[in-house]
């Protein structure tokens, strides 16, 4: 049901404010990254990169290592993303991410600290077609057009770095727990080896940087155990490609959207769901029963038709995801 919201009907849930703060950190990592492809490329004194979030950030071959320009860069992340968010925040809200970016940094002396790394791309994106049979789909539109077209995989992995000539190291940065949500049981290596997020980035890897022969997948649970690295071969990727065909299909066949709890009563309804925390808009329904009604009443399409949010369009895509 949270899907069918989401990505059916486009309403989104709000940021929690841990998932700021998280956001934070990331800027302040992707921004060390993307000054350090600027030094590795360029034979200048001093340098500068432009982020679409806090803009400008100048820097010399020297200052780029010091401890002042990663406390300006937090600064400025904090800023940018608490100024206009509808949490408050406090003193201990910035500790909490200037102790999560110290971690990064200073992890086995500095292993996984961005101007330590020869940077191949921060935050690259990916937008894949699925050259598979199956992947293929059509559909009629309301103005009754038929749709043909090929299920494509699209996303941001936070950091990719090369290693070796042949071999490249993926790093995604977490600053939540290190467990699955939807079970609550912890990831631990096996589980991550068998994980959609790092399959898919396997997969995408491999079509983005097709040169290198070897990969490293690399998840850094920040406050939860730190980083888990794991190599994938071929055969992952055609695991990767069964599971993405077996979601594929189960997604496609769904008209019949369910509640995570079909009585709410479960804590991820009652505390996490913004959408049975809200109301439907002039209704005293929580949004999650008002939908789940008026499937059951009216149907699958009518339902789409009269609930989607006004000026959403489910085939446009705005990075990262």
């Amino acid at each position: 049901m949270s899907y069918f919201f989401t990505y059916v009907l486009g309403y989104y849930q709000p940021s929690g404010k841990r998932a700021n703060l998280g956001t934070v950190v990331h800027k302040v990592m992707e921004c060390l990254a993307a000054c350090k492809k600027e030094l590795q490329d360029s034979d200048k004194k001093r340098l500068s990169v432009n982020d679409d979030a806090i803009g400008e950030i100048k820097f010399t071959p020297k200052n780029l290592y010091e401890d002042k320009i990663v406390s300006d860069l937090l600064k400025r992340s904090y800023d940018h993303y608490t100024s206009k968010c509808e949490h408050s925040y406090t003193k201990a809200d910035f500790k909490f991410c200037d102790e999560l970016v110290k971690t990064c940094l200073t992890y086995n002396n500095g292993q996984f600290d961005p101007r330590n790394r020869n940077i191949l791309c921060p935050e690259a994106s990916f937008d894949l077609p699925i050259e598979e049979p199956w992947a293929n789909f059509e559909y009629t539109d309301k103005e009754g057009q038929l749709i043909k077209g090929q299920l494509a995989i699209k996303g941001t992995i936070d950091l990719v770095t090369k290693i070796e000539d042949d071999m490249i190291e993926v790093i995604d940065w977490k600053s939540g727990q290190r467990k699955n949500w939807a079970t609550g049981e912890v990831k631990t290596y096996d589980k991550l080896m068998d994980d959609a997020q790092l399959l898919l980035y396997n997969y995408a890897i491999t079509k983005i940087f097709p040169d290198y022969k070897q990969s490293i997948m690399t998840i850094f649970f920040i406050r939860d155990g730190g980083p888990f690295s794991m190599c994938f071969d071929k055969s992952d990727q055609d695991k990767f490609l069964k599971k993405l065909e077996n979601r594929f299909y189960e997604i496609q066949n769904n008209k019949n959207p369910k509640p995570l709890s079909p009585s709410r009563s479960d804590f991820r309804c009652t505390r996490l769901c913004y959408f049975h925390k809200n109301n439907w808009p002039g209704t005293n329904q929580t949004m999650c029963r008002y939908v789940e009604n008026k499937i059951k009443t009216e149907g699958y399409d009518k339902t789409v038709e009269d609930c989607t949010k006004p000026g959403f369009d489910m085939n446009f895509y705005s990075a990262p995801g």
